[in-house]
């Protein structure tokens, strides 16, 4: 049947073939093609940007290192400032002791004492261990036992001072004794515990 159709007619049917098949190849090929390129494109575009933020942390982890050691060496040379135990109770022993030493220098008596470890933060490396007390002392033992706590071995806060005269009617001549009651807040830094055999 081709052999049968003149060399004229053979070429229009080839040409029309190839016209058909290039625009199924134009109208569905390219903007195929087009999308896979964008698709790629925002692929690669993605990895780069992937790329540049890992090489960013690695070349700032050498940074993050010094400033952690820095950091660390820090915080050990600050560790005479805490109250240091190998528990909270421990600590707030510690605390006690170091506050009624203080109170004793500084002729106060220490009339009561009561120490509080803060629940909420024990399970963190730092708990902070409070002491409320209760004491009697003029106003010089009271100025010099803030003056001990203050420069004490250890860094503590005094979060409550009330003071308030023993006695109203005391004679003009004498020293007037002070009732006083404080609370003081420390830190702790736990140490490991030692094997016990």
């Amino acid at each position: 049947m081709i052999d049968a159709l003149a060399k004229r007619d053979r070429r229009a049917l080839v040409a029309g073939v190839f016209t058909i098949g290039a625009l199924i190849v134009a109208l569905r090929g390219v903007p195929a093609w087009l999308r896979w390129r964008a698709e790629v494109r925002a692929a690669a575009t993605d990895a780069i940007a992937q790329e540049q933020r890992v090489n960013a942390v690695v070349a700032g982890f050498s940074q993050s290192l010094d400033s952690l050691g820095s950091r660390a060496t820090r915080f050990r040379a600050m560790g005479p400032a805490f109250l240091i135990g190998a528990s909270p109770a421990e600590a707030a022993t510690m605390l006690a002791a170091m506050v009624g030493e203080t109170a004793r220098a500084s002729l106060v008596r220490i009339d009561a004492i009561e120490l509080h470890v803060d629940s909420a933060t024990t399970r963190f490396d730092m708990p902070r261990v409070r002491l409320e007390a209760q004491a009697t002392a003029d106003i010089t033992g009271l100025a010099a036992m803030l003056r001990g706590l203050e420069k004490g071995p250890a860094l503590l806060a005094v979060r409550r001072l009330s003071v308030r005269p023993q006695s109203v009617d005391s004679p003009p001549g004498q020293v007037e004794a002070l009732v006083v009651r404080f609370t003081v807040e420390g830190l702790v830094f736990l140490t490991p515990q030692k094997d016990r055999q």
